[in-house]
C-alpha cells in the first residue's frame, strides 16, 4: 500500500505547490451565518465522511471546537485511529498536526447515556455520523443504529447548550418502493428495505422523533457516496469498486438510461458543515444528493470509462434479470473467477448492491441547494481522477469486505487484499 499513499503525497503537494488544492469551506470566518464559539462533537471521525469533515474543518482552524468520540482504550489510541484516517487526506505528518486540533474523548455512543464525561456537558453541536454499516444480524443493527442513537439523544438532552444534532440517516430510508424520484418525508414504518441496515437507520429517524421532540434534531440522508472529487480513490474506494465491476462485467440490473445518485465525500462534507453550522434552517430534513442536477446516467458513465480507459470502442452494457442468478454468476465467474473465498463475497456484494441499482432512484434535493450548497458535481465528472489512483477492483473490493463477508470468512480472506479492513461500526 505504501506506493499509493506515496502516490497521493505527492499528488497533495504538487497541488498545494500549484495553489490549487482547495479547503472546502461552507463558512468564512467571521462572514454570514458564523457560528461562534461553536462545541462540535462528532461520531464516526474514524470513517469516509466523518473523516472528510474533521479534515475540511481543522485545515480550517477557525476556533470551534471539535469533539470526536471515539472507540478506544485511551485518548492516544483514539488520536492514532483519527489521524489515519486523516492521513487519507493529506499526507502523515499533516494528519498528525490537524489531529493535535481535535479533542478525543474515549467512549461508545451506543452508552452514551451512561458518560458522565464533564467534557461533553457544553457540546453545542452534535454531528451523528457512527452506525453498524454490515449487511448482516439484523438485531446488532437495529441495537447501534436505533438505540444506540437513542442513548446519544438521551445524553445530548442534558446538554444545556445543545443548538443543533444533526444526525445522518440514509437517502434509502424511504424503502424500495419510492418511486423514481424521492422527495424528503417522514419514513413509513411499512415501507419494504432491501437490506436490515436500511430498514434500522429509518428506524432510528423514527424513534428520535417520537422520543425525543424536544431535541434541536435535524435529519440529514446522503445518498451513494462514492470517491472524493480531488483525490480520487484516496481517502476511500468504498462502492467504487461495485460501480468499476458493473463497467467490467458490461452487465446492468437496469436500463442503460437508469440513473444512479452518487456523490463525493468531499462536497457531502461539506453539504453537511452547512446543516450543521448554519444558524436557521427551512427544514429538519433533507437529501444529501445528487439530485435531479446532478444524478449519473450508467450510459453516461460507460463513455466517461470509455474516454479514462479506451477499450476497443465497443463498450456495450447490457441489461440483466436480477431475479436470474445465472447470468450474473456466469458473468462473473468469467470476468473475475470464483476459485477464492474473497471473489465469492464479491458476488455475494455485487449481487446486493444491484438490488439498489435495478431501484433507479433519485433523490429530490431541492432543500438542500435552498440552503445555498451547489450542486454536487456528478460522477462523471471526477471518475477519471478516482481511476487515476485506483487499485484493483478486487483490491477496492476490501473497503467493503466487512459489510458482506461473516466473521467466520475473514480468516481466510487475510491476506494483501485484506490488509485495510474497515470497521463495520465506524465510532
Amino acid at each position: 500500500m505504501w506506493h499509493r499513499r506515496h502516490s497521493l503525497s505527492d499528488q497533495i503537494n504538487r497541488q498545494r505547490i500549484d495553489g490549487l488544492f482547495p479547503i472546502v469551506s461552507a463558512y468564512k470566518p467571521g462572514g454570514a451565518g458564523e457560528t461562534s464559539l461553536a462545541r462540535i462533537l462528532l461520531t464516526g471521525a474514524t470513517g469516509l465522511i466523518g473523516g472528510a469533515i474533521l479534515h475540511q474543518a481543522l485545515e480550517r482552524d477557525d476556533g470551534r471546537q471539535w469533539v470526536c468520540l471515539v472507540r478506544c482504550a485511551n485518548a492516544d489510541q483514539g488520536r492514532q485511529r483519527v489521524a489515519a484516517r486523516l492521513a487519507r487526506f493529506t499526507d502523515a505528518f499533516t494528519a498528525q498536526r490537524l489531529v493535535r486540533r481535535a479533542e478525543i474523548v474515549p467512549g461508545d455512543f451506543t452508552q452514551a447515556d451512561r458518560d458522565h464525561d464533564a467534557r461533553l456537558d457544553d457540546v453545542t453541536h452534535i454531528l451523528h455520523l457512527a452506525a453498524d454499516t454490515s449487511y448482516f444480524g439484523d438485531d446488532r443493527l437495529f441495537q447501534t443504529n436505533r438505540d444506540g442513537t437513542l442513548a446519544l439523544a438521551r445524553r445530548a438532552a442534558r446538554m444545556r447548550n445543545l443548538r443543533r444534532f444533526l444526525h445522518i440517516g440514509t437517502a434509502m430510508s424511504c424503502g424500495a418502493d419510492a418511486g423514481s424520484l424521492v422527495a424528503e418525508a417522514e419514513p413509513d414504518p411499512a415501507a419494504r428495505h432491501l437490506v436490515p441496515y436500511t430498514a434500522s437507520k429509518a428506524a432510528a429517524e423514527e424513534a428520535l422523533a417520537a422520543e425525543h421532540p424536544d431535541l434541536p434534531l435535524v435529519v440529514a440522508r446522503p445518498s451513494i457516496v462514492v470517491g472524493h472529487s480531488t483525490l480520487g480513490a484516496g481517502p476511500s474506494s468504498s462502492i467504487l469498486w461495485l460501480v468499476r465491476a458493473a463497467d467490467r462485467l458490461r452487465l446492468l440490473p437496469c436500463r442503460p438510461e437508469s440513473c444512479c445518485d452518487i456523490i463525493p465525500a468531499d462536497w457531502a462534507a461539506e453539504a453537511l458543515i452547512t446543516l450543521l453550522l448554519k444558524p436557521d434552517l427551512a427544514h429538519n430534513l433533507y437529501h444529501v444528493s445528487a439530485g435531479l442536477p446532478s444524478r449519473t446516467r450508467w450510459s453516461e458513465l460507460n463513455r466517461a470509462f470509455e474516454a479514462a480507459e479506451p477499450s476497443d470502442g465497443v463498450r456495450t452494457l447490457s441489461s440483466f434479470d436480477l431475479d436470474d442468478r445465472t447470468v450474473l454468476r456466469e458473468r462473473f465467474r468469467a470476468v473475475f473467477g470464483l476459485d477464492s473465498p474473497l471473489k465469492r463475497t464479491m458476488l455475494r456484494a455485487t449481487r446486493a448492491y444491484f438490488g439498489f441499482c435495478a431501484l433507479d432512484m433519485t433523490f429530490a434535493n431541492d432543500r438542500l441547494l435552498g440552503e445555498g450548497v451547489a450542486p454536487a458535481p456528478a460522477l462523471t465528472e471526477y471518475l477519471a481522477t478516482c481511476l487515476a489512483n485506483s487499485d484493483s477492483i478486487l483490491e477496492q473490493f476490501a473497503d467493503d469486505i466487512e459489510m458482506f463477508a461473516p466473521t467466520a470468512l475473514q480468516a481466510p480472506l487475510a491476506g494483501p487484499h485484506t490488509a485495510e479492513l474497515p470497521q463495520a461500526v465506524v465510532a
